[in-house]
């Protein structure tokens, strides 16, 4: 056994973890079932299929249901991801050292931006265009 054994089983580990979550897709459908939405363990979207039905309903609900299904398909992506990385932090060297770098500070979740939010005062503002 080498020295460095110890530790080579928990890169292996550690790279079976990292291409599982590379795997993991999320998925939704509205409750028409006219939008679904597949996203990959960091919430970019992978696959989104709209029905001719969804585009009658006008751009405003068509861009509310999408909305929503993004974002229960993060939800669905983000726990998958995180239980795959609950199995490599259950090995008490990694929780030794994830208990070593912990804050007080909360990590800021994840926003999602609801179909309401209107980003016109954002670009209004800070747009590249508008500062040339």
């Amino acid at each position: 056994m080498t020295h460095s054994a110890p530790l080579d089983d928990l890169a292996v580990n550690a790279r079976r973890v990292h291409e599982a979550v590379t795997l993991v897709r999320g998925r939704a459908q509205s409750a028409g079932g006219h939008v679904t939405t597949e996203v990959d363990a960091t919430g970019r979207i992978t696959a989104l299929t709209i029905t001719d039905t969804a585009l009658a309903g006008g751009a405003a609900a068509l861009a509310a249901i999408v909305t929503e299904t993004h974002r229960a398909a993060c939800t669905e992506a983000e726990g998958a991801a995180q239980a795959l990385r609950g199995e490599l932090a259950a090995d008490p060297r990694v929780a030794q050292v994830i208990a070593g770098t912990r804050t007080t500070a909360r990590a800021a979740p994840r926003h999602h931006p609801g179909p309401e939010e209107d980003d016109d005062a954002y670009y209004a503002t800070r747009s590249i265009l508008r500062s040339i």
